[in-house]
């Protein structure tokens, strides 16, 4: 019996070569496509949640609260000092959500006290360290602002590097 010659077949095994190379390289990109977007579908969901949640907290806080010179709302400001890497959005959103907690105390109470609450709000507030992921974050308050029963903090973050 005689083994053919593969010579015929060189032509169409480059071809069908060629052709699974490039099935599992666009495989590849596809699935590299498809992670990205659906990293983005999960950073807006987080977001799209944080936002819920705060919505139902005003809400929660608007039905407690129905007079008309109490602090109804506390919105916090980041600030980041020049020369500092500007902080993405996750750790932003986390920071605003651990002082709203913070500042909870203040809801209810009557605008005209905050004079002699914003000493005390400093005291809490000042050189706090919050943890998020690998890196400590310190808060100092630089200004607090009642208009229209929102309570406005805005307060300056710095970075700090863990001591191991």
């Amino acid at each position: 019996m005689r083994v053919p010659s593969f010579d015929r077949f060189r032509r169409f095994m480059q071809i069908t070569a060629f052709f699974v190379c490039g099935m599992i390289v666009g495989s590849a990109v596809y699935s590299a496509l498809m992670n990205d977007q659906y990293d983005l579908v999960i950073v807006e969901n987080r977001l799209l949640r944080q936002q819920v949640d705060a919505m139902k907290e005003s809400l929660k806080n608007e039905e407690k609260i129905r007079k008309t010179n109490v602090i109804k709302s506390i919105v916090p400001y980041v600030v980041v000092p020049l020369g500092n890497p500007e902080l993405d959005v996750l750790t932003e959103t986390d920071i605003k959500k651990r002082l709203k907690a913070d500042l909870d105390i203040f809801l209810g109470r009557s605008i005209y006290n905050i004079g002699t609450d914003a000493p005390l709000a400093r005291k809490l507030l000042n050189k706090i360290v919050y943890e998020i992921g690998d890196k400590n974050y310190e808060m100092s308050v630089q200004t607090m602002l009642v208009s229209d029963g929102v309570l406005q903090v805005w307060v300056r973050v710095d970075v700090k590097t863990p001591k191991p």
